[in-house]
């Protein structure tokens, strides 16, 4: 229910057809409607199951664990449900080519992190977090990424009006601040246990694996198409 709600809220609206896009306050009330039930839901079963009254320690510690689950419950779905919303809202509003290219910068990204740690990496980045990760590998998969970030818009055919600084501003976002989207899977990933969360691409894990980064970068692009591109495209236009 959690998901759902999350959902309605967000991607929901955006993949909902037209005609119902058009009655965005009964939207608005249906959306308010689900988290306000999920939260009346939530402490009823609370009540319902609870350990007896008082504030004995067990009791607490029952709570305690509910309100973790709960809180679990609703990071699962602003990652994975927030940012398909951005997802889906740029590729509708301006094409597949502006989901792949930044896909492509964050493969590339990840991929010369690993190269470059693997071959040069002697300075840990955060090695409480993710001991592999290296200042070399950061800083030479940053090097590379804005290297790639021209070459790569010909390959997706991006509309002329991106010009090799919006370019850079991308890549640059990409290389210095989606990385702490894959640092926080590490986080994860470390918390349960795991290496990876999944087998699919040996040695690099599972298909999140590669796109964990898309926590970060997902709602950027949005962002900059909508309000620096635009503005950037509307002063050339006008001048």
């Amino acid at each position: 229910f959690y998901f759902v709600t999350f959902w309605m809220n967000t991607s929901g609206r955006i993949i909902f057809p037209t005609e119902w896009a058009n009655h965005k306050t009964l939207l608005d009330l249906i959306g308010y409607g689900m988290f306000a039930a999920s939260i009346v839901g939530f402490v009823l079963k609370l009540n319902a199951v609870g350990r007896g009254g008082g504030t004995s320690g067990e009791e607490a510690v029952f709570f305690k664990s509910q309100l973790e689950q709960m809180s679990i419950y609703w990071m699962n779905a602003l990652v994975l449900v927030g940012q398909s919303s951005f997802l889906f809202a740029t590729l509708l509003e301006y094409g597949l080519s502006w989901i792949i290219y930044p896909a492509l910068l964050v493969i590339v990204n990840d991929t010369m992190a690993y190269v470059f740690g693997f071959s040069m990496g002697k300075h840990p980045l955060l090695p409480q977090i993710s001991p592999k990760k290296t200042w070399e590998g950061f800083v030479g998969a940053a090097l590379s990424t804005m290297l790639l970030a021209k070459p790569l818009l010909n390959v997706c055919k991006i509309h002329e009006s991106l010009k090799v600084e919006h370019a850079l501003i991308i890549a640059a976002f990409i290389s210095l601040i989606s990385p702490f989207g894959g640092f926080l899977a590490s986080v994860t990933k470390r918390a349960h246990g795991a290496k990876d969360f999944g087998t699919l691409i040996p040695g690099h894990g599972g298909v999140v694996d590669r796109f964990d980064c898309q926590v970060m970068t997902a709602p950027f692009i949005y962002f900059f198409l909508k309000h620096i591109m635009t503005v950037a495209t509307t002063t050339t236009e006008a001048a």
